[in-house]
């Protein structure tokens, strides 16, 4: 499959997540010290190991552009080896990735499509944030009002080799959660997504990364 890549253009939005990103990390530094500062430029730098050769299959990852992988586990954790965002470093929004995969007739704006390892549990974790604001009644003084939400989702499943699947994250009013499905085309060339059980992952333990059977 080729890959086709979008320009990496950072929008005025997206330059404030960038800023964002950069309070952040300040922050860290001047409450955790050295060891936090570290792991959270580590998390934010890194860079999902794509394999290359051997038996494969192919995502599509859907909902939001901070998502990342975790190979051959069922947790979530920096220390995973191979994990990270699957179309480069976050600093304010992945971009969108094309593997030539089946595709319906109409698709987000938005996607990043990655090969992964065949018969091995990988992890996918979606988060989302957002931002609104009110202003005060004009006239009275009275202050706006910021509100800000964020959810985490994360799942995990065992892809079988040659296979195309989509993992979708969608956040609603109560909550946000992980849906796996195959693409099938039909012989007319329809696109059929065909559920694909998966498991909720959470951290891993401190005694190290677990990968659920």
């Amino acid at each position: 499959m080729g890959v086709v890549e979008e320009p990496l253009v950072i929008p005025r939005r997206r330059a404030m997540l960038v800023m964002r990103f950069l309070v952040g990390a300040l922050m860290l530094f001047s409450l955790g010290g050295c060891s936090t500062f570290g792991g959270f430029i580590a998390s934010e730098l890194s860079r999902y190991a794509e394999p290359v050769d051997g038996p494969l299959a192919h995502l599509r990852l859907v909902g939001s552009r901070n998502v990342k992988l975790y190979p051959n586990s069922g947790c979530v954790s920096i220390a995973v080896p191979g994990s990270g965002y699957p179309a480069g470093p976050q600093m304010g929004g992945q971009r969108k990735r094309d593997l030539g995969m089946p595709k319906a007739k109409e698709m987000p704006k938005h996607y990043v499509e990655v090969a992964a390892r065949a018969e091995e549990r990988i992890t996918a974790a979606f988060s989302f944030h957002s931002e609104s604001y009110s202003p005060g009644i004009p006239g009275t003084g009275a202050p706006g009002t910021r509100r800000s939400a964020g959810c985490f989702a994360a799942g995990s499943f065992v892809p079988v080799a040659g296979e195309n699947y989509e993992v979708t994250s969608i956040w609603r009013g109560d909550g946000c959660g992980v849906r796996v499905v195959r693409l099938v085309t039909s012989p007319t060339g329809n696109l059929r997504r065909m559920p694909v059980p998966s498991e909720v992952a959470e951290g891993c333990s401190a005694s190290g990364v677990s990968t659920p059977p």
